[in-house]
């Protein structure tokens, strides 16, 4: 019974954090002794309860690819070597693990490899307000799915993300690219478009090409999709294939064709970051950069979105989204009651969250 009701308590609890965070910022303003107390006990609630609730879920409890990796550390444990060709830094880090611990405690490290370098990164980027860009994180229609079940992926964009909050220092930042990458080979794409994002720096160019790849999709049909099966993308894992194989948000992508709720759903970053950068003018390099890299990788999953395979190329551009649509509002202050308007863009982003996860 506790299997069934694990996963919506987790989106009830965050809906309830929300709510307060929510009147917090309705009854205060920001730069006040109670808001950066509030900040600093919030985060620690919420990082806690995070790693906890999620690291010691039920090992049988209906997770998804939990059962395909519980199978491959059994194998390691037992002194077996599963097929392995690719992501070699996360299965290393599975092996060495199942020298000394259980499956249970395995799952357990995997979290807090997933939250803490969110955490970190946050932290780095928002050093007074961080507690909103971690909840609006938390609160992405993508976290849990990616920390119960798409682990590898998870993992490996917590690593992106960390490594894009390091502004100056790049042997930090190409040490955690190349650490994302050995976790998960499809953060080449996003790795490919950070180095883009260095060399082009204009982002209207970025969000021309963004409308442009609606276009595309729209008007060429599967013949992104036919391209890109043909150079290797979307082929099936073939250890996922050996152990069985369930898809990360396989509910959510079971309908396929031009996916317009996912369209609109990724489309709001992009108003946020076009309204600050091109209306408010918001000059802040690193966010035009964060922006970029974010409007390239999802203009690629745009491209491929009618195929069954691109749930694993959306994810490529969503983990980006809640720093985006956050970023503006905790660096410079726009309007006399801001700090209100913060409480209220988290409380509309988790709202598709909880649609599309508890009420459908």
């Amino acid at each position: 019974m506790i299997n069934l009701y694990y996963t919506p308590f987790f989106y009830q609890a965050i809906l309830l954090i929300i709510v307060i965070t929510w009147i917090h910022t309705f009854r205060h303003t920001g730069f006040t002794t109670i808001t950066f107390s509030f900040n600093k006990k919030s985060t620690l609630f919420l990082f806690i309860f995070s790693i906890l609730y999620m690291g010691l879920r039920p090992i049988n409890g209906h997770f998804g690819d939990m059962k395909v990796y519980r199978n491959i550390f059994n194998i390691y444990a037992n002194g077996g070597s599963p097929p392995i060709t690719n992501d070699i830094g996360f299965y290393s880090m599975m092996k060495l693990v199942s020298y000394f611990q259980s499956s249970l405690l395995f799952f357990f490290i995997v979290d807090l490899l997933y939250i803490v370098p969110l955490y970190i990164a946050v932290k780095r980027w928002f050093p007074k307000y961080y507690f909103f860009a971690f909840l609006i994180l938390v609160a992405s229609f993508s976290f849990w799915t990616y920390g119960t079940n798409g682990l590898r992926n998870g993992m490996a964009t917590s690593f992106m993300l960390l490594a894009f909050s390091f502004k100056n220092n790049k042997m930090y930042k190409y040490v955690l690219f190349l650490l994302a990458f050995s976790f998960h080979s499809s953060m080449l794409v996003v790795i490919i478009a950070y180095f883009l994002s260095v060399i082009l720096k204009n982002s209207k160019i970025y969000f021309s090409g963004w409308l442009l790849s609606i276009i595309l999709s729209i008007s060429m049909g599967t013949f992104w999709e036919t391209i890109f099966m043909n150079l290797g993308f979307g082929q099936e894992d073939k250890l996922q294939a050996y152990f069985g194989k369930k898809e990360e948000f396989a509910d959510q992508f079971a309908s396929t064709g031009f996916r317009w709720d996912f369209l609109i759903y990724s489309s709001t970053a992009v108003i946020i970051a076009y309204y600050f950068i091109m209306i408010k003018k918001f000059k802040d390099p690193h966010y035009k950069q964060l922006v970029n890299i974010y409007l390239l990788v999802n203009s690629f999953w745009i491209l491929v979105i009618r195929a069954s395979f691109s749930n694993r190329f959306a994810y490529l551009s969503w983990f980006m989204m809640g720093i985006i649509i956050i970023y503006p509002f905790l660096k410079k202050v726009y309007w006399k009651n801001q700090f209100s308007i913060i409480g209220y863009v988290i409380l509309l982003y988790f709202s598709f969250t909880y649609f599309m996860n508890v009420i459908i």
